[in-house]
């Protein structure tokens, strides 16, 4: 008897995360960043269910991408406000 196929990942945490990272306005990336790290953190709350080791990595490594992000926004805009 064949398994169903579980899909590999949810991707709506990813349609999020692609938008926050791809922003090129600055006073719209803070709420960006904010949607999609909720949408992932959401995500990790469902996989305590249903485990995926890959889909755990790509969370993480979004989440770190994210905080980076963050980061380089917040010194671009005390730059901008300091010229």
């Amino acid at each position: 008897m064949a398994q169903p196929r579980i899909p590999s990942f949810s991707t709506g945490w990813r349609g999020l995360y692609e938008c926050a990272i791809l922003e090129l306005d600055g006073s719209l990336l803070p709420d960006r960043i904010d949607v999609a790290r909720r949408a992932i953190l959401d995500r990790v709350e469902e996989m305590l269910t249903q485990p995926s080791e890959a889909e755990h990595r790509a969370l993480r490594n979004a989440l770190h991408t994210l905080r980076i992000l963050e980061e380089v926004a917040e010194r671009e805009k005390i730059q901008h406000e300091d010229n």
